[in-house]
């Protein structure tokens, strides 16, 4: 994590036809910020449900997908420290976070999480919430 904690309004996803990441994706336009992204696996339905929000993504990693008023990116999982945008996200020395960080961050922080686990079986027995 390289993050300033101010409130970005412009965040690159890297990354962000992932199931997860397209989902954060909306969640941070639905908060009010510009979206933009890129993926090397751009297609159906993530593509489509992009598309769809109005969020900007290119379709390969490119220093130059990232736009010049970005606030922060948030680097997907896939993203190898050797990727172009990677480098150049440290070369013009960008706030950065990890998807789970954005997720704890944007969506997590502050509020109550809980969450109900237990084991699949028949019949199932109860299950154990867990507070996070």
């Amino acid at each position: 994590m390289n993050d300033t904690g101010n409130t970005p309004q412009k965040v690159h996803l890297m990354g962000i036809c992932g199931t997860a990441m397209a989902a954060l994706a909306g969640s941070l336009q639905a908060r009010g910020m510009r979206v933009t992204g890129s993926d090397s696996n751009v297609y159906p339905p993530m593509s489509d449900h992009l598309a769809a929000l109005g969020i900007q993504f290119a379709a390969g990693y490119a220093p130059e997908n990232i736009p010049p008023d970005t606030d922060l990116v948030v680097v997907g999982n896939v993203i190898s420290e050797s990727n172009p945008e990677a480098a150049e996200m440290r070369r013009r020395g960008l706030p950065f976070l990890s998807m789970a960080e954005a997720v704890k961050r944007f969506a997590i922080e502050d509020r109550t999480c809980v969450a109900v686990v237990g084991p699949m079986a028949r019949p199932p027995p109860p299950p154990w919430p867990l507070t996070c």
